[in-house]
């Protein structure tokens, strides 16, 4: 439940591509260690989990015994992920490749998280608010440098997380609690219980536990994989470090188009170790950390060897497992045209039907964007008699209908959401009937929505007057983002609205949001008037003439 998950967004309408699935028969991991805290304490709360796939929840963990012990099996075959926990602390997730029986330890000491130096805007989300996190509650600071939240309630126990301490702004839990809950995602829930229905919280800043000492990891009787583990997580370390810089970036000059991440001596490092490396599995995945970083267009990158390692890969090979975005990294190094081919063959050649499925959904959200009818009925086909058994591919179907329901002269969904504004002011189809007004789905991040912001700007300022509205539907990861844009260049004076929340993603579903930027002209009595292209650019206002005369 974070607010800074670091996911490389780099291309317009392209997916995460996910893993290769290898057929193997039975066979168990059998790890075992001991996981503590930053200072060598074993906590009753530590867990060990299992995550399947990258990026996903864990969906299994173990406890560990009061000296921080543990054992867990891995029975998936191919590539799994052990997720290992403390309260306060910083999770930390490693590989391991289950392909043979075989017996590992593993002992773990875990970094604290990294605190602001001063909590300006600290709140918490919990029960009392559905953990929304976009719209926390405001702690209280009280005199003896405490934070104090207290109110009433029929609960017995009340879950939460303090938001705005973390320097990423994740949400995390509170030093001092009843309890504990995971949260699946490598942090906590603090718990408190509720006497007389007065729920009191209380955060003292005293009680956290700061240090600067990283994360150790000590792996006893396997080298092959300890060098996995190490390089898994400095290519982790590294894409995180480019995944910051380029937001830094890309907030400093409105756009991240000639960014290029220096990386130092690493991928000379990484050259180096392709060179000299003999087991092939780890050969392979130097590999793929060296085009995966296409995507941040480095310094000094050698794009010609980088393609050549990515055709030296074939589709069947484990080694996907460990880098599931790096086959849409390697959209960076082809030309559109050998791109659309080359994944054409890749899909027809793997037999992984996780990947078959990223493919058929980077396709599917093309078609559905560029309104080619053609091509989603033929995907649809694909799905249907080849993959109907399937339950993540059936979801496509419903996810990219061939029939859109947002589509001109038909009613626009029902909407409501809350002006960035002022809090107390709702927008609504139903508000909005008797006028004229663009629905502008967009965010800060997306540069061609940046990029319309002079248009939007001057045509507002032309046809206001004649009663033109226009409502912008951030899809920020927070409504900060917009503040901070606004306070710059572009003021935009009208109606404005976050809705990256639970309820607001809804709104963007059931208009069928699958890229931005996104306008839709709505009629006096809520029709679609006009969508996409003819609202953008120098056709917004020269379609904009046509009903506003």
């Amino acid at each position: 439940m974070k607010s800074g998950k670091f996911i490389s967004s780099i291309t317009e309408l392209l997916v995460v591509f996910f893993f290769i699935s290898i057929n193997l028969s039975a066979q168990t991991t059998l790890v075992k260690g001991r996981l503590a805290d930053v200072t060598d304490k074993p906590s009753k709360y530590g867990l060990v989990g299992i995550v399947p796939e990258v990026y996903k929840y864990a969906s299994f963990f173990s406890g560990c015994d009061a000296d921080g012990n543990f054992s867990i099996k891995l029975t998936k075959p191919g590539l799994n992920y052990l997720m290992f926990s403390i309260p306060g602390h910083n999770a930390l997730q490693i590989p391991i490749m289950n392909l043979t029986d075989q017996e590992l330890d593993i002992d773990i000491n875990l970094s604290t998280y990294g605190y602001k130096d001063s909590f300006d805007k600290l709140g918490i989300a919990g029960t009392f608010n559905d953990f929304n996190i976009q719209a926390p509650v405001p702690m209280i600071k009280l005199s003896d440098g405490t934070y104090q939240y207290e109110f009433d309630t029929d609960l017995k126990e009340i879950k939460y997380q303090l938001c705005g301490i973390e320097k990423f702004n994740r949400t995390i839990n509170a030093p001092i609690c009843d309890s504990f809950e995971p949260d699946s995602s490598g942090d906590y829930r603090s718990i408190i219980h509720v006497e007389n229905n007065k729920a009191k919280i209380i955060f003292n800043p005293k009680d956290l536990i700061r240090s600067d000492k990283k994360y150790s990891i000590k792996i006893d009787g396997n080298e092959s994989f300890k060098k996995i583990v190490d390089t898994y997580i400095e290519y982790q370390e590294i894409s995180s470090d480019a995944n910051q810089r380029i937001r830094e970036y890309a907030d400093l000059n409105k756009s991240a188009t000639n960014f290029h991440y220096d990386s130092g001596d690493y991928l000379n490092n990484i050259l180096g170790k392709v060179e000299t490396e003999t087991d092939q599995l780890l050969k392979d995945y130097l590999k793929l950390i060296y085009f995966s970083l296409a995507a941040y267009k480095p310094e000094n990158y050698n794009y010609e060897k980088a393609s050549l390692f990515f055709e030296s890969i074939t589709p069947d090979n484990p080694v996907w497992e460990f880098s599931p975005n790096s086959f849409s990294a390697y959209y960076t190094l082809l030309p559109q045209f050998k791109w659309n081919s080359f994944v054409d063959q890749f899909f027809a050649k793997t037999k992984s039907t996780p990947i078959k499925i990223s493919i058929l959904q980077n396709k599917l959200a093309n078609a559905k964007f560029t309104n080619n009818t053609d091509e989603l009925r033929k995907l649809h086909a694909i799905i249907t008699n080849e993959m109907a058994d399937v339950k993540d591919a059936v979801n496509l179907l419903k996810q990219f209908p061939i029939d859109s329901k947002i589509k001109i002269g038909a009613d626009i969904p029902d909407f409501e959401t809350v002006s960035i504004d002022d809090p107390s002011q709702k927008f609504s189809k139903q508000s909005m009937l008797g006028k004229i007004y663009l629905i502008d789905f967009w965010a800060t991040w997306c540069a061609p929505c940046v990029g319309e912001m002079a248009t939007l700007h001057n045509t507002y300022e032309k046809f206001k007057g004649k009663g033109l509205e226009i409502i912008s539907l951030s899809l920020d990861a927070k409504s900060d983002d917009v503040e901070k844009f606004r306070s710059d260049k572009w003021k935009m004076p009208w109606k404005n609205s976050f809705i990256n929340t639970k309820e607001g993603r809804k709104i963007s579903e059931s208009f069928e949001v699958i890229g931005i930027p996104k306008p839709i002209l709505v009629s006096a009595d809520g029709k679609i008037l006009e969508m996409n292209e003819e609202l953008r650019g120098d056709k917004l206002e020269k379609t904009l003439a046509k009903y506003f005369k």
